[in-house]
Parts: C-alpha cells; structure tokens; sequence
C-alpha cells in the first residue's frame, strides 16, 4: 500500500476539517430555525383557566403565614430568653417590642396592586405576538413591547436590549424553550414572568415572582392559560 504524499494528507485534512465546519454551521442554524419555530407557538389568545391556577391573592396569603410563622418562631425563642433571664432589662424588652411591632406592620401593609401592574399579575386573558419584538395585551387593557434578546440572559453596557413602558424597563430572552420577562418596575420592585407551552401547544404555564423591595420579600405563584379563539 503506497503512502500519500505530506502535502496530499494535510490537503486531505484541510478538506475534512472545511467539512466539518460546513456541517457544524449548518446544524446551528437550523436549531436556531427549530427553535424560533417552536417558540412562536406562543402566539395567540390565552385563556385563564381559574380551577387550574394560583393567583396573587394566594402569593400574598403564602406570604402572610410564613411571616406569621417567622413571628411565632422569634416569640417563642424570646419568651425562653426571657424566662432564662427572669424576665430581662428594659433594653431587652424594648428591643423584643420592635421586633414584634415590625413583623405584624408588615403582615398588615397593604398589599394592592397599582393599576398596570394588576393587570399585568392579574389577568384573565392575553395576547400573544412575536416578530421583530414581542408584543403582549392584557384583558385588553395594557399593551407590552419589548425585544427578545438573541444572546440570551446577557445585555450590553449601553443597555440597548431593554424596552422602557408606563410599568418600568423590560428584558425579554429566551431560556431553551421558556420565554422569560425580566422587569424593573418604576419605584424599585421588580417582576420577572416565565411562560412555557406544553408539548400539544395548547396550554401556557406563567410562572410570576414579584418582588417586594420594602419588604425584601418575594412572592411566588403559577397560572395556567388555555389556547382561546
């Protein structure tokens, strides 16, 4: 068997590798097609569907209890405390007082919605399109756009990614197949949606996390959406 040549074999290599990079190339595109097909089944008329899903009412009771069983806990750690030191100095008892103060204050703050921002958390029905931006209605009240980033969770230093609106400054991107809305809300909260189709394209899922920053507390529920006309 005749060997090649030096110059015939690196040749040989060269044109394997082009072809390998050919094909490498060819495949991210089309998962980059795939993927922005698939995603565009998010398109369309959303439907709450009540039975199946939590609301914001729910997320703040969640949030209620567990301050509540924060409180409990912190009451009957300082009432052992104060056993132990037969019922402590003033200094104690002032600072116990505070704590017990500030944990019912923010059971009891008020908890409503401003006007965009219930619409948004609290909507029965959404629109959904995606082109060039990504347009979303709500009950037919409020209209969102904003840009789906093509790099993912990552943006420039100018910021040009971000949508600014009435509610505050939007990120869009994509994480595999779960859309996600990243939003600072004017006066310092922050929202953040995550939407994901089911397999038969017929059922959203959001997931929302609002985050309370006076209370550095965030609430968390789930809302299911079914495909409407």
């Amino acid at each position: 068997m005749l060997a090649l040549a030096p110059h015939k074999l690196s040749v040989r290599r060269h044109a394997a590798r082009r072809r390998l990079v050919g094909l490498i190339f060819i495949a991210s595109i089309a998962l980059s097609l795939a993927v922005a097909a698939d995603t565009e089944q998010l398109n369309g008329n959303w439907v709450l569907d009540e039975g199946q899903s939590e609301s914001y009412k729910d997320a703040v009771k969640a949030t209620k209890e567990q301050i509540m069983r924060v409180h409990k806990r912190h009451r009957k750690q300082e009432f052992g405390d104060s056993s132990r030191r037969q019922g402590g100095d003033k200094f104690s008892q002032q600072e116990r007082s505070s704590k017990e103060i500030r944990a019912e204050d923010t059971v009891d703050v008020d908890w409503s919605l401003p006007d965009l921002l219930e619409t948004v958390m609290q909507s029965k029905t959404i629109k959904i399109y995606q082109s060039r931006m990504c347009a979303m209605l709500y009950d037919k009240k409020f209209k969102r756009l904003f840009a789906i980033n093509p790099g993912g969770n990552s943006y420039s230093a100018k910021g040009t990614e971000f949508a600014h609106d009435e509610m505050g400054r939007t990120f869009g991107y994509f994480e595999g197949q779960t859309l996600v809305i990243d939003t600072d809300i004017k006066g310092g909260d922050r929202l953040l949606d995550r939407l994901t189709l089911n397999e038969a394209g017929n059922e959203l899922t959001i997931v929302t996390k609002y985050r309370r920053t006076d209370l550095g507390r965030t609430l968390e529920y789930k809302r299911i959406f079914q495909r409407g006309e």
